[in-house]
């Protein structure tokens, strides 16, 4: 074994080591309360080691996502799955991934995009109780309700970052699919 490959296996194994105890730190605490040292002290790395590797934290949870992504989302893009099949294994994902998923999809909480699906969740509900009467929304309406939060968002989201390459009124005509869909009774 050359020099190079015995290099490229130590990186790995440390790069393991550190995401390996950056887990297991978020499964006992949030993400924001963790420290470097805590990462070192639980991968017994020395924290030079960690800085030779990563900038800080945040690039380590960056790296380790990273990681997760190569293994477990490999299947989205090297098999042709069907867009229900595709959400299918997002779920499997997630329920494999539970704890990390759970704390990386709430972990910002003050963001623009957690406060919007908030206000917009608040706004639906009450547009349903108005308009439909519903005072107990039911778990389907629930579904309803966060798919159309998840679609509003992720296009806002993908027109934004695209330089809003359509205008607001062609947007707006293209996203009126949620129209067709019944929220009463």
């Amino acid at each position: 074994m050359d020099n190079k490959t015995t290099k490229d296996l130590r990186v790995k194994r440390t790069h393991k080591l550190l995401h390996y105890a950056l887990f297991e730190l978020m499964e006992k605490q949030p993400f924001e309360n963790i420290t470097v040292k805590q990462i070192c002290d639980l991968a017994m790395v020395h924290r030079t080691t960690f800085y030779t590797h990563f900038q800080d934290k945040f690039d380590l949870l960056s790296s380790s996502i990273r990681q997760i992504a190569e293994d477990e989302f490999k299947g989205f893009v090297e098999v042709s799955l069907s867009p229900s099949d595709n959400f299918k294994e997002l779920l499997s994902i997630a329920m494999k991934h539970k704890k990390l998923f759970s704390q990386l999809l709430s972990e910002e909480r003050d963001s623009l995009r957690s406060l919007l699906r908030r206000d917009i969740g608040i706004g639906m509900k009450k547009y349903l109780v108005e308009h439909f009467s519903i005072e107990d929304i039911s778990i389907d309406m629930q579904i309803k309700v966060e798919a159309f939060i998840g679609a509003v968002l992720g296009v806002l989201t993908w027109w934004i970052e695209n330089n809003m390459p359509i205008d607001k009124e062609e947007l707006y005509k293209k996203m009126d699919i949620f129209s067709e869909w019944t929220f009463g009774k």
